[in-house]
């Protein structure tokens, strides 16, 4: 799992000329050289964990904590869209309830837990239809819908054509 942190100019101009005295240094030779890049690698790593206790401390704002779950949130349905349209598969990993779940992504987004699953989910949809090689029925499958006609009501719900019209309208018919 990857954060993104925001860090004082001040710190990430010292881990900048760390990053560099590194290249330099690993493309030296001495005697201490081994020693030295290790002593640059550990500098890193403090500054990195200063900075990220730095942050730490902002998560304990409670708008922060909520922008923090939501965006945790869109993640896992990024990654797990393809199997998992259920919130509360995603309120079981983010370790909250269904109801509390849907509180926190409604005040971060105005939408629903189930909208934003339904968006990603014809996001992918869009990137399937757009692969000539498979059939709607193939496409159907992949995104774990019961059949092709399932499929195909909620495509036609949300992109207002159904699979096949798309196809013809952007000429992606074989």
């Amino acid at each position: 799992m990857y954060s993104i942190v925001k860090a004082p100019k001040e710190a990430v101009n010292n881990l900048l000329k760390l990053l560099h005295y590194l290249e330099l240094k690993s493309n030296a030779e001495g005697i201490f050289t081994d020693e030295i890049i290790r002593s640059i690698i550990f500098n890193i790593l403090l500054e990195i964990a200063e900075i990220t206790h730095q942050n730490t401390s902002d998560i304990t704002d409670p708008l922060n904590a909520i922008s923090t779950l939501y965006l945790k949130f869109r993640k896992l349905v990024q990654e797990h869209i393809l199997e998992q349209k259920s919130i509360q598969f995603y309120a079981n990993l983010l370790h909250v309830s269904n109801k509390y779940l849907i509180e926190i992504v409604k005040k971060s987004s105005g939408k629903t837990p189930h909208q934003i699953i339904d968006e990603m989910l014809l996001k992918e949809a869009f990137v399937f239809l757009g692969d000539t090689e498979l059939t709607i029925s193939q496409i159907a499958t992949r995104l774990h819908f019961n059949s092709t006609s399932a499929f195909g009501r909620f495509f036609k719900k949300h992109a207002s054509n159904s699979p096949s019209e798309y196809r013809r309208k952007q000429n992606l018919t074989r």
